[in-house]
């Protein structure tokens, strides 16, 4: 589970950071394209609303200017002694002056209207015939600058306006002034104008006072426009052209330009969503199929895990068990998968190597038999012309007791190495082998004695037939005989890991030098001049349990020489 987990994730996460810079790289460019167009746009709309605004402001300028030359007109200076006059003159000069006041209001784009009073002469003439003189308004709003004022009744129906005054001499006030110049517009004239220029516009226009009045078309959110001029501040927007404001989850673009000559700011906001629209469809575009293609990806990796990751795992899963000794048969994937042939033949290849394998062991065993048996024949000639010679002395000396039981003996000997049927024994029967080549090798060295002690435990222990009569004829051979006599012990004793025999001679014993020779001599090969009764029988015994068995060789302190047959004591370990 781990390796398919594994590899799946790493071909999903390899997908992963091939998209990631692509989606980094999209929306850094993305961002960029927003800035770009976000940026153009505001300067558009700084464009177009500075031009709206130089317009409105030259207009209320000229307005202005057509006051001031009223001030100094000669005819209109007359009014401030026209008491003087005769009542026809007055009237004359009064129509004149209308004429001319009419003549100047035509050439104005606004609904405009410019009064003349003189304070002194209490004379008021204008281009509104229904418009009467009231000093107290005109002194309640009286400025030399553009100044937007509702309190105008009963003065225009109560319609709101911008009034400017303009006096002889020009920095009088109203109450000492000779002449006095009210020109006057309709605050609807802004409201129009800002409706043209709305028709243009991308955003939503209109005006506001330094102390935050809106003057806005019909249909405007100015619940909206509230909001955002309380989030700015008048004097840094101004100068800095345009900002940004969130509000409500939404972000303006808003753009301020101050009109020096009326005192007020005219404002263009515009949703950034609404400019961005088309960006953002196609980047949500973008994304949807970066996610289709990461799905698309995901499946396809999955669909190459399982076509060839998963086949990959099996013959992995294979080959492990092969290693071990198994012979195991694979599942087979996807019948049109490549993997397929792969996993058949590694099936086939599998099954023949186990064939081969069987093949091959039955001919070690087979080989190894036929190792026995010529082992077996090497040492049972080794043991019979060493028992005709004591039966040919003993037949020299008349002894026909001993020669008799030395046939007794033999015969029993020879029974037991003749039966080649199974090539192991009971340690019971090679003791009873022991015992009977014991007493012949008795009758030969007239102060040998013995002494067998094996546990019952290990008395039906299975071991190589005549593993031990070797070990035994050498303590006698090369232990005792060289010394008249002596004692032959075997034991036997198991534990934890081992079974052990050990054979135990008190002969002449070896030196250090010749018990590392002998034990050279076990581990190589015999050849015609060595004996070969040591390395038969550790090749025996590792043929038979593996390099745990062998032979260990002990030198006695006080003479002798102890060999230790070992081998690993299966019972023990299967508990």
């Amino acid at each position: 589970m781990s390796l398919r987990l594994n590899t799946f994730t790493k071909i999903v996460g390899i997908i992963v950071l091939l998209l990631i810079p692509i989606i980094a790289l999209y929306w850094f460019s993305n961002k960029t394209s927003m800035d770009v167009v976000m940026n153009e746009v505001e300067i558009s709309m700084h464009k177009d609303l500075s031009y709206f605004a130089a317009q409105t402001d030259e207009t209320a300028e000229q307005l202005a200017k057509s006051g001031l030359m009223i001030t100094e007109d000669i005819n209109v200076r007359t009014l401030e002694f026209l008491e003087i006059a005769t009542l026809y003159e007055q009237t004359d000069q009064k129509i004149r002056i209308a004429d001319k006041l009419r003549l100047i209001n035509a050439s104005s784009d606004w609904d405009t209207t410019i009064s003349i009073y003189a304070p002194a002469t209490n004379t008021f003439v204008s281009t509104d015939f229904h418009l009467q003189y009231d000093k107290d308004l005109v002194a309640k709003n009286y400025s030399k600058v553009w100044k937007y004022t509702e309190n105008v009744a009963p003065y225009y129906q109560n319609n709101p306006r911008f009034v400017r005054f303009l006096s002889e001499p020009y920095d009088s006030t109203s109450g000492n002034a000779g002449v006095i110049v009210e020109v006057s517009f309709a605050a609807d004239e802004l409201v129009k104008a800002l409706e043209r220029f709305k028709a243009g516009s991308k955003g939503d226009v209109f005006f506001s006072s330094p102390d935050r009045k809106i003057l806005a078309v019909n249909g405007s959110d100015t619940e909206l426009q509230k909001k955002l001029l309380a989030k700015v501040d008048l004097e840094k927007l101004s100068e800095s052209q345009y900002t940004r404001i969130k509000l409500d989850g939404i972000e303006y673009t808003v753009n301020s330009v101050y009109m020096p000559e009326l005192g007020w700011y005219l404002f263009d906001y515009l949703p950034i969503d609404d400019v961005v629209r088309p960006i953002t469809a196609n980047s949500n575009l973008f994304y949807i199929c970066i996610v289709f293609l990461l799905i698309g990806s995901t499946i396809a990796a999955y669909v190459l895990y399982t076509n060839v990751q998963v086949p990959i795992r099996e013959l992995i899963r294979g080959v492990k068990k092969l290693k071990k000794g198994e012979y195991p048969k694979l599942k087979v994937f996807h019948p049109n998968n490549e993997f397929h042939f792969l996993l058949v033949s590694f099936n086939d290849m599998a099954s023949q190597i186990e064939q081969l394998i069987q093949n091959v062991y039955l001919e070690q065993i087979r080989s190894r038999d036929a190792n026995l048996k010529q082992l077996q024949s090497q040492i049972n000639p080794h043991f019979l012309y060493n028992c005709f010679s004591l039966i040919r002395s003993l037949t020299r000396l008349g002894e026909k007791e001993s020669v008799m039981e030395l046939a007794l003996h033999l015969s029993r000997y020879y029974r037991y190495t003749t039966r080649s049927e199974r090539q192991l024994a009971y340690l019971r029967e090679e003791v009873e082998l022991v015992k009977s080549y014991l007493a012949i090798q008795a009758m030969n060295v007239q102060d040998m004695t013995y002494v067998i002690t094996i546990p019952e435990a290990m008395q039906e222990l299975e071991i190589p037939r005549l593993i031990l009569q070797p070990i035994v004829e050498n303590a006698v051979l090369h232990g005792l005989e060289p010394i008249g006599g002596g004692e032959v012990r075997i034991t036997g004793s198991q534990n934890d890991r081992y079974n052990v025999i050990t054979v135990t001679d008190n002969g002449v014993g070896v030196t250090e030098e010749q018990l590392s020779q002998l034990k050279l001599q076990m581990s190589m090969p015999p050849t015609e001049d060595k004996g070969c009764a040591l390395w038969n029988t550790r090749q025996r015994m590792t043929l038979q349990y593996g390099q745990e068995a062998g032979v260990r060789l002990i030198r006695g302190d006080d003479g002798g020489l102890t060999v230790e047959l070992y081998w690993p004591n299966e019972s023990e370990g299967n508990q």
